[in-house]
């Protein structure tokens, strides 16, 4: 479990909530939602929710929020069992579109049975508040784990077996007919048995469904913008499976350098490189990672969608098969390290979050 003397930090720039152990207190971490450099203050963010029921839910401790909700560890009292309950924000709560989005979520998750994607048990409103009760991951996110060392990157073999788990998942759920939309580090969590989970269906839309059409207004784009496609960014109605395979295969990028494939200053910097510009080669941030697996990332980064991997099957296949390939090393200098955000112990579910919840 996680140490309970860890703290819930805010970040200044984006208002994204998340936690890092006591012992980071006053140093300068990267936020693993802008990877803006912040100072972790040595104050609890004390929260006036735990304890309380919502959803027949006791509230035991916040763990993280974003631009929409807020998600705690929680008890469900009926059945005394230990859940993650996501909450709309009071804010997120007024907007039609997006209490409808969070229904979808809950709808297509609910759809989706498999060991490598985070399950939904219910969701409902309770005094005003909406909610989704999901299954608890005693773990972390990819993003913190990978974080964790201190050359801020995971070892080739470890974080291809992590995508490998999360290409399974993508079969699962492509099969379903449902695409993610919004595959990155933060939205895979790890538990401490290793095994990894596919979470936060929020922008996942499921192929040829009326319903959701109206969610995806024509060339909006929609996502996090150093993990998406081009064909995603011109028109997010136009991600297909390949745009999960190239989200997939910036996380891999990512986990493997621990650089963003694509920076920038402003969202529209990011986007306008990653339709104009090549990621920074990885044979330069990372010399001794094996060749074969640096090729298989840049193919599953082409911009040409017909270009990448068909279908999640097919990359598993690729995996499975840099075994049977020569790994050979590309030997360059060395890319510096960079300091990044420490890897919790427990972290429910990487999500959108909220200001204010209000319980009547």
């Amino acid at each position: 479990m996680t140490d309970a003397a860890d703290l819930l930090t805010i970040c200044k720039y984006c208002q994204h909530e998340f936690r890092v152990p006591a012992r980071v207190a006053g140093k300068q971490l990267n936020c693993p939602s802008c990877q803006r450099t912040i100072t972790i203050a040595a104050a609890k963010v004390e929260d006036k929710l735990v304890g309380k029921e919502v959803g027949g839910c006791r509230l035991i401790r916040r763990l993280g929020a974003g631009a929409l909700g807020v998600v705690y560890e929680a008890e469900q009292v009926s059945v005394g069992r230990r859940i993650a309950i996501k909450m709309l924000s009071s804010r997120a709560a007024a907007q039609p579109e997006v209490v409808q989005r969070f229904q979808r979520e809950a709808k297509l998750s609910a759809a989706i049975q498999h060991k490598n994607v985070v399950g939904v048990f219910d969701c409902g409103m309770d005094r005003g508040v909406h909610f989704l009760l999901m299954e608890f991951v005693d773990g972390n996110t990819l993003a913190g784990l990978s974080e964790e060392p201190e050359s801020g990157r995971l070892d080739a073999k470890s974080a291809t077996g992590y995508i490998r788990q999360c290409a399974e998942a993508l079969a699962f759920v492509h099969g379903k007919d449902i695409i993610h939309r919004d595959i990155k580090p933060a939205n895979i969590l790890v538990g401490k048995d290793g095994v990894a989970k596919l979470a936060d269906l929020g922008l996942a839309k499921q192929i040829d469904n009326s319903d959701a059409a109206g969610l995806t207004m024509q060339g909006m784009a929609l996502g996090s913008p150093a993990y998406m496609p081009p064909e995603q960014i011109r028109n997010a109605k136009d991600a297909g499976r390949t745009a999960d395979i190239y989200a997939l295969g910036a996380t891999f990028y990512q986990i493997v350098s621990g650089k963003l494939p694509f920076d920038g200053r402003t969202g529209t910097e990011v986007l306008t490189k990653v339709l104009r510009e090549p990621p920074p080669p990885l044979a330069t941030l990372v010399p001794d990672l094996p060749a074969n697996v640096r090729e298989l990332i840049e193919h599953m980064m082409q911009k040409d969608a017909t270009k990448r991997p068909q279908s999640a099957e097919a990359l598993i296949a690729l995996i499975d098969g840099l075994e049977k390939t020569p790994a050979k090393r590309v030997h360059t200098k060395a890319g510096g390290k960079r300091k990044g955000c420490m890897g919790l112990a427990m972290l429910a579910i990487a999500v959108a979050g909220g200001l204010f919840l209000y319980l009547r």
